[in-house]
């Protein structure tokens, strides 16, 4: 009888434990990784390693390449002009002091195992026949997203003027301030925001206290709630969408 009752104790405590497959899919994803330094710095191209740590961005503005790594290895010289291949690679290939310097960025999804942010590049530096690996990321689709942006549809229906300044719901992006201005359509609003070319993060938000009567207070509520959670987003001409699980929450258009 007492084997009996150990057993079924067993068999409860392990219907309880949670399967340990099920525990990772739970797992949120980190965070975007933040830019702001580099976009502030004007750079373009960033990527880095580890074993040895080390990175390397290209600043067109400025017209040059660094690179840091550990030892003598640490340079910074005038960009070259960067090869694009057609199936998306970049390159550069570049004279250094006693050698040669051979850097491609090649389009791929890039796990950094270290901040387990994910980067649309691997990379490849050969630098006097020294090896480096990593992940890299373009900022440019960054610097794209800073820029003011007025809601036209949520949640797959057109979105019309509201609140008492019959104003559509607007969003001002800054990345290299880490700030997002703008209004609900109703109250003013402003907060932090992170972004890289995968997801977009608000918050927290902090709103103005107008009172938003009808259904430009119910509207706010809803829109502030879907901002409140990491977001994917797509952006090109001169539109930006934002998704959740691929299904898109909210669109918006560029303010001329």
């Amino acid at each position: 009888m007492r084997t009996i009752l150990f057993g079924l104790l067993l068999l409860t405590a392990a219907c309880r434990r949670p399967s340990t497959r099920f525990a990772s899919m739970l797992t949120p994803a980190p965070p975007p990784a933040d830019y702001s330094q580099y976009l502030k710095s004007g750079d373009e191209l960033v990527a880095f390693g580890n074993d040895p740590a080390w990175t390397l961005t290209v600043n067109p503005s400025k017209g040059t390449l660094r690179f840091k790594a550990p030892g003598k290895d640490s340079l910074e010289i005038t960009a070259p002009e960067r090869q694009n291949d057609s199936d998306g690679v970049l390159r550069y290939n570049i004279p250094v002091d006693a050698g040669h310097m051979n850097v491609l960025f090649r389009p791929d999804s890039c796990v950094d195992k270290k901040t387990g942010y994910r980067l649309d590049y691997r990379v490849e530096i050969d630098l006097r026949g020294k090896n480096y690996v990593g992940c890299g990321v373009s900022l440019r689709q960054l610097t794209t997203l800073q820029d003011i942006w007025v809601l036209t549809e949520f949640q797959g229906k057109p979105v019309s003027a509201g609140g008492p300044r019959n104003e559509l719901p607007r969003l001002e992006i800054s990345l290299t301030e880490g700030r997002v201005t703008g209004t609900t359509g109703c109250n003013q609003l402003s907060g932090e925001i992170t972004a890289d070319t995968h997801q977009i993060l608000f918050g927290p938000l902090i709103t103005t206290k107008m009172a938003c009567m009808g259904t430009a207070g119910e509207f706010e509520k809803t829109f502030l709630n879907a901002l409140a959670t990491p977001l994917t987003y797509q952006i090109g001409q001169g539109k930006l969408m934002m998704l959740r699980s691929g299904t898109s929450i909210m669109a918006f258009k560029k303010v001329d």
